[in-house]
């Protein structure tokens, strides 16, 4: 006996009626093809001694593009770390004001048409994208730095001497050298030469790669996301499936399944007419369907016609979980909590909670990048600006009210760790031209000075207090 013949379809919320193998087409099928773009370097890795990345640096670039949590977490990092300003702070007691004007002139104007907060924040979107973060670095002919730019990393490879870089982007290619490089490079041929024997007119500049270290590879970093990234796959596949089939057809209700018999197109009218017409007119009618065996089918065996309802709600909801699993994941890899990325979660906790969240993210996400770039800007920029009384620092996120900020600076004045100016500076502003207020206390009394210093020191303070008064005013705080 052959085997029997078994049809089965979905009867619609609005009445209709599709077949198994029409809801088939929109389900999505391992093994499918998941082509990723195409590296636009190609084969030239090997004619042009370049290093191909672990990974498809255009298909993680794409990645902010599909799924909005990674985008949305990779925008959080960068402005919190290079997108709430930033001061430059004394590294001496009597820093000169010269380095300072020169750094400031530079940190201020590093390029026509982007600050250095754009640019900053352009290097760790790519950074916490990509893994890799590339800024170039701009002199005049006589080797003074004067501009700062910031090249997107995924038109980027590194030379396998590491001294030397490359950018394709369409037909256009051009080549840099490492920071601090002595010898001179060609940027159209990235040919080395001895410095100062290649025209000024065709001199590479510099680049400084920041990347997010992994082991597999020392030319190149990894992205946070990477260990998620079946998340956003899943999440990826989950919109598809809603999107092609809902965009189609409507909810399904039921299913029937036919067994012993085909579903021809008199049993499809039939069930049509009752779910559209009859059960509307009257909840209790009888739907009567008839069906036939397949033509040379001579068995004795009964045919069998099964309805069986469909929870749509455990579907949407289960659905809805798995969205916010994917999304959990996403986040989690990147090490933002939702609220910091605009997600409101049910039943989270806020207050004293949500704020002990984001000291945690503070101290082990956003501190080291922070203190990455300002290594960048200190160790190499400053320095290449003979800048050697002064430090660049990001400001922080304020997880804390400003009435507790200025107790914790004010016991830090008192027990002489901070100078009156470098609280001035810890709290963003400009500090004060006077010499005694770079002085340090204790319980007051300034080190080292005479009564004719002590007074002066004390008229001083006096104009910083009350500056303070009305710094805690403008910000909230509450003056005791």
């Amino acid at each position: 006996m052959g085997k029997q013949a078994v049809a089965k379809a979905y009867v619609l919320s609005d009445g209709e009626i599709i077949e198994e193998s029409t809801l088939e087409r929109y389900a999505i099928k391992q093994g499918e093809s998941r082509a990723l773009p195409s590296d636009r370097f190609g084969g030239a890795y090997g004619e042009l001694g370049l290093v191909e990345p672990l990974y498809n640096l255009e298909a993680l670039a794409q990645l902010l593009e599909i799924n909005p949590y990674h985008y949305r977490a990779v925008k959080t990092k960068a402005r919190d770390t290079a997108g709430l300003g930033w001061y430059l702070e004394a590294k001496t007691n009597n820093p000169s004001e010269q380095q300072r004007e020169i750094a400031m002139q530079f940190l201020e104007n590093p390029n026509p048409y982007k600050t250095l907060t754009d640019i900053n924040n352009n290097v760790m979107v790519d950074y916490d994208s990509i893994g890799n973060g590339y800024y170039e670095v701009i002199r005049a002919e006589d080797g003074t730095l004067v501009g700062l730019e910031h090249i997107p990393a995924h038109t980027v490879r590194v030379h396998q001497d590491m001294n030397r870089y490359c950018q394709i982007r369409g037909a256009k290619k051009v080549w840099f050298k490492r920071f601090g490089f002595e010898d001179d490079v060609d940027y159209m041929t990235g040919e080395i030469a001895p410095a100062g024997s290649i025209p000024a007119e065709r001199r590479a500049t510099e680049i400084i790669h920041v990347h997010n270290y992994t082991s597999r590879s020392d030319y190149y970093g990894l992205p946070d996301i990477l260990p998620a990234l079946s998340a956003i796959i899943s999440d990826r596949e989950r919109a598809e499936y809603n999107i092609s089939f809902f965009e189609n057809h409507a909810v399904p209700a039921y299913v029937v399944t036919v067994t012993g018999a085909e579903l021809d197109e008199q049993t499809k009218q039939l069930i049509r007419r009752y779910f559209q017409q009859d059960i509307k007119k009257n909840r209790h009618s009888t739907l009567v369907v008839t069906a036939q065996k397949p033509q040379g089918d001579f068995s004795d065996t009964p045919i069998e016609i099964k309805f069986q309802a469909l929870s749509v709600e455990t579907k949407e909801a289960s659905f809805r979980m798995l969205r916010a699993d994917n999304r959990d994941e996403i986040l989690s890899a990147h090490g933002v909590p939702p609220y910091r990325a605009g997600i409101v979660v049910e039943g989270s906790l806020g207050g004293s909670t949500a704020r002990e969240s984001t000291e945690i993210y503070k101290q082990s996400v956003i501190e080291p990048r922070q203190d990455m770039l300002e290594n960048v800007m200190n160790r190499l920029l400053l320095i290449g600006l003979g800048v050697t009384d002064w430090r660049f620092r990001f400001k922080d996120i304020d997880t804390k009210d400003t009435q507790a900020k200025i107790e914790e600076l004010r016991f830090l004045f008192e027990v002489g760790a901070y100078s009156p100016n470098m609280i001035l500076r810890e709290l963003g502003r400009d500090p004060i031209d006077d010499p005694n207020l770079d002085r340090h206390f204790i319980f007051g009394q300034p080190l080292d000075a005479s009564q004719e210093e002590t007074n002066a020191i004390l008229n001083s303070l006096k104009q910083l207090h009350a500056k303070l008064i009305d710094i805690a005013t403008k910000e909230g705080g509450k003056h005791v």
